[in-house]
């Protein structure tokens, strides 16, 4: 009998195969293949771009961690962010299975407490760059009059409610929010003695959290850079893209692009791998730009492909690290206690 997760995950991705069918069905398959050939191999050198963009997003996560955690090593601490990226990209859980996995894998070398925390605020870091980098791209859209009136405005209506939603997650994780969570949940008085003592654990991690916000702004700037930058290399690979299917590129036409159809990716969390939601995102915002659909499912689809080659690195990475395995009589102790003043980062 399959658990509830594994039919929750194998309805939502033959919803994303019924699209993706669909999308094929409409555009013709004979005219994205047509574009397909003609960028070839060239291909292949969407990975160097990808792989760019992804170191960038490591060292975010690595800003954020303290003398400790830096100690963990470069190589270590990617291999865990792919590994978690992978289970992200393939379960439905709006990319949040894998960032508790980036910790654990970690924790024979750095408390699982200190690394769930980084990768909270990381979270955070990440989705304020990401709301930034979009707020150009819609600007460039609009002042460089890229997209149709509905879409424009459309675009603008669900930026403004991510935003919203990105700044509460903020003010709630600064006040505290695992045992904001559980205690809640104890209150449904369902399983309540269980929320209640994971709900006191969970206030160790909102006292870490708390504390970086107190002490660690620095960090946590040079972190939102970073994650920018990975944004930025995304409508750069964008634009080489464009040139290789035979389009005009413009910058502003390469970030308007990217910044609208990432937007368009968060709203299809429920499918794995964004399966034919984010394809037929591409399409839309191509046919609002007066471009063709078949272009349009032909660029989401080769972007589609070097996802697929670092998803599956990162699998390779997981199973290397091994979830499973026991830690070492050596592997480091979680601190006895957590001081939420005079705390200068994670």
């Amino acid at each position: 009998m399959l658990s509830k997760t594994v039919r929750t995950n194998l309805a939502s991705l033959g919803v994303g195969l019924v699209l993706f069918a669909f999308l094929l069905y409409w555009v013709r398959a004979s005219s994205v293949l047509d574009h397909l050939r003609q960028v070839g191999p060239w291909i292949f050198a969407l990975i160097p771009f990808y792989g760019i963009g992804q170191l960038f997003f490591i060292l975010a996560w690595r800003a954020l961690l303290d003398e400790q955690g830096k100690a963990v090593g470069f190589w270590k601490l990617a291999k865990a962010y792919l590994a978690g990226d992978a289970v992200n990209y393939v379960v439905v859980s709006g990319n949040l299975a894998g960032e508790p996995l980036k910790a654990h894998l970690l924790r024979d070398v750095l408390p699982f407490v200190k690394g769930l925390s980084s990768v909270t605020v990381n979270k955070l870091s990440e989705a304020l760059s990401m709301i930034t980098f979009q707020a150009v791209g819609i600007f460039l859209a609009i002042a460089f009059n890229l997209l149709t009136s509905e879409m424009a405005w459309g675009s603008l209506l669900v930026f403004l409610l991510m935003s919203v939603a990105i700044f509460l997650f903020f003010w709630r994780q600064k006040k505290g929010l695992f045992g904001w969570v559980f205690r809640g949940l104890s209150r449904i008085g369902i399983a309540r003695a269980f929320f209640e003592r994971i709900a006191q654990k969970a206030q160790r991690l909102d006292d870490q959290i708390s504390g970086f916000h107190l002490g660690g702004g620095r960090q946590f700037r040079v972190s939102l850079v970073l994650n920018f930058c990975g944004w930025v290399v995304g409508a750069v690979e964008g634009y080489f893209l464009l040139k290789l299917l035979g389009l005009e590129a413009t910058i502003p036409k390469a970030w308007a692009i990217e910044a609208i159809t990432v937007l368009a990716n968060n709203l299809f969390f429920f499918i794995p791998a964004r399966l034919g939601g984010s394809d037929g995102g591409k399409v839309v915002v191509f046919l609002s730009m007066g471009m063709s659909s078949a272009l349009g499912l032909s660029f989401g689809l080769l972007r589609r492909a070097r996802e697929f080659v670092f998803a599956a690195l990162g699998f390779l990475f997981l199973v290397q690290l091994n979830p499973f395995r026991q830690r070492p009589a050596q592997s480091i102790l979680e601190p006895e206690s957590l001081q939420q003043t005079g705390t200068s980062g994670i």
